[in-house]
């Protein structure tokens, strides 16, 4: 293989790897918080339903969030108009959407 090939495969490899890691700790992240907000609120009402409710939160969120980073659902965007762009905002070369 060449130097080239070998440095742009070890490039995708960190890509890949970075990518595996930011969306796992996206996920314990939300989860996570998630839960401790509702042990929380059931600690300070003296409850037992805030923990499964917030478990199911934190489990929708971190779907979410694992499709925002993988590219599967841009925030913002609407259903007739994949590029997030609405009628009358500009896009990056500043020229209006309506032109």
């Amino acid at each position: 293989m060449r130097e080239r090939d070998k440095d742009k495969n070890r490039k995708e490899t960190m890509h890949a790897l970075a990518m595996i890691l930011q969306i796992g700790l996206s996920i314990m992240v939300c989860m996570g918080m998630s839960l401790a907000i509702g042990y929380y609120i059931d600690r300070l009402f003296v409850t037992k339903m805030w923990v499964p409710i917030m478990m199911i939160v934190g489990i929708l969120a971190a779907i979410r969030s694992m499709l925002v980073l993988t590219g599967h659902y841009k925030p913002g965007s609407s259903s007739g108009n994949r590029m997030g762009n609405e009628k009358g905002q500009k896009d990056e070369d500043g020229k209006d959407d309506a032109d």
